[in-house]
């Protein structure tokens, strides 16, 4: 099989604005697994990707339906955009409401207006000017037309190997070729799924009895330079997903206790930090924990900095306040004493946490704490 995928063996670890009818469509992911270089012919033709997985938005509507593929050759993007349409129109000038479509990735946006192979020329631009280094090729098909587009990794801006992209393909479609106006648009987006990741999500799932509907948070992380990958929480665990996976389970017992997550560059340095919120559970009473996370070599998941947050108690219940503030490329994060209704020194009797920094109290004289990051260092400041 020509485009037969190559998964890479998983390892374990222990710990424009348009006008029209619009058709949106809800996030899908698409496969995007690697190919053999050459497999691909750019001559807008699809009989190279008979054997490819794809999405289809808008059923087989003869009228604006279209397929999507993806593969990767070396460390190239390879695009099948094959659009069913019963009217093609395009014209020398390529007019803003012609035939196209627009491709985003990770942000980043192309727009492509289709030739016929003979006398139209495929045109991609970036904004209003050429897009350098993309190469895209088509041609009309039976059904309407197709684009075969090759994108380098290193035309999307903030790519980083082992870290998912985001896509999004909008197709616009013109019935007319006396007014140049878009009648219809169709769209669809999610993420790119790259084999070897897709696969060492699978085992990590597999690996801890879960399944892909037990995934809460999923998103892509910098580890700085050109590096990343895909950290994934999924009932109490965390997990760093590349061609392989680490993972660790967090102090909590049932997904309910999770009240926040996000990703955060702490230190400024281009490496992202997990931030979990969650509560625990014991001796007759509970704490929220504010927790950061960072990836150490891509094998090691730290708990970098814990903080006591809000604490309930048979006396009652204190909550403190947390920010983020930005400092430069850095976030700091900032906690202040908050409530604590019908509370007071005289009858606050818990003792202050020794595993992490202890809950700020209303009545103390140390109120607020500013935490300042270096790496995986933090201290306080001043």
């Amino acid at each position: 099989m020509k485009h037969a995928l190559r998964l890479a063996s998983v390892f374990l670890a222990a710990t424009a604005a348009l006008v029209g009818f619009v058709q949106p469509v809800r996030a899908a992911d698409l496969p995007c697994g690697p190919a053999d270089k050459g497999t691909v012919s750019l001559d807008g033709l699809t009989d190279d990707w008979g054997e490819v997985e794809g999405l289809d938005t808008g059923g087989k509507d003869p009228n604006l339906s279209f397929t999507l593929k993806c593969n990767v050759e070396e460390r190239t993007l390879m695009f099948l955009v094959d659009v069913r349409d019963n009217y093609f129109v395009r014209s020398r000038q390529a007019h803003p409401g012609e035939d196209h479509f627009t491709l985003t990735l990770g942000g980043h946006v192309l727009t492509v207006f289709p030739g016929d192979a003979r006398a139209i020329p495929t045109l991609v631009r970036e904004g209003k000017k050429p897009a350098k280094g993309i190469k895209a090729v088509s041609a009309l098909q039976e059904h309407g037309w197709a684009v075969e587009l090759a994108v380098p990794f290193s035309a999307v801006p903030g790519w980083k190997a082992g870290m998912p992209l985001s896509y999004r393909v909008g197709v616009a479609d013109c019935d007319s070729k006396a007014a140049f106006t878009t009648d219809k648009t169709l769209d669809a987006g999610g993420s790119l799924v790259f084999a070897e990741g897709d696969s060492a999500l699978e085992g990590f799932l597999k690996d801890r009895g879960l399944k892909r509907g037990d995934i809460w948070f999923d998103k892509g992380v910098s580890l700085g330079g050109k590096s990343g990958g895909r950290v994934v929480l999924a009932g109490r665990n965390l997990a760093f997903i590349t061609d392989g996976f680490v993972f660790v389970e967090l102090p909590f017992k049932a997904r309910a206790d999770a009240k926040e997550a996000r990703l955060a560059d702490l230190a400024g340095d281009g490496r992202h930090a997990l931030i979990v919120r969650y509560v625990e559970r014991g001796n007759g009473g509970s704490r929220e924990v504010l927790a950061a996370y960072r990836i150490a070599g891509e094998s090691e998941i730290r708990r970098v900095f814990a903080a006591e947050v809000a604490k309930q108690a048979p006396q009652g219940r204190i909550d403190d306040k947390v920010s983020y503030l930005k400092r430069g490329r850095a976030t700091d994060i900032l906690i202040e004493a908050g409530s604590a209704p019908g509370l007071s020194a005289e009858t606050w009797k818990e003792a202050p946490a020794d595993d992490m920094i202890p809950l700020m109290l209303p009545w103390a004289d140390d109120r607020h704490a500013r935490y300042q990051f270096s790496g995986d260092e933090y201290k306080r400041a001043h």
